[in-house]
């Protein structure tokens, strides 16, 4: 969709990988700790948004990278709290990732009815012309 290398657009994805993975890695503020499942919802809504139109398709390897993308991290930070030997995160926790694909659920269906419309906009305008 943008006007970008293929690869710039992965210099992209892997800098926001890996600043990702740090984030999710961390301890969050304790003024936001009450959010913490909303902040999980949006983050996900927002990825997704932000890695479909910085590659235009694959709607659906995007949802699935990101859902295993959730999995990974909450198995990620009891392990990092080990390997530390501190407590840097939580533990792991089923409902953030039932909050990640929320997130997901709700892009998709923004997403598919944005995309419905636009395709009965241009079918509408190839059939005028045609």
């Amino acid at each position: 969709m943008f006007n970008l290398r293929t690869s710039h657009k992965v210099i992209i994805l892997v800098t926001c990988f890996v600043f990702a993975v740090i984030g999710f890695l961390v301890k969050i503020p304790v003024p936001l700790r009450g959010n913490d499942k909303l902040l999980h919802t949006l983050f996900y809504f927002g990825a997704a948004a932000f890695l479909h139109v910085l590659f235009g398709r694959g709607l659906v390897f995007i949802l699935a990278g990101l859902a295993l993308f959730g999995v990974m991290i909450e198995y990620l930070q009891p392990l990092c709290n080990k390997i530390f030997h501190t407590r840097v995160h939580g533990r792991f926790d089923k409902e953030d990732i039932y909050a990640n694909l929320k997130g997901l659920a709700f892009y998709t269906a923004i997403a598919v009815v944005f995309l419905s419309v636009r395709y009965l906009v241009r079918g509408k305008k190839n059939d005028v012309g045609g």
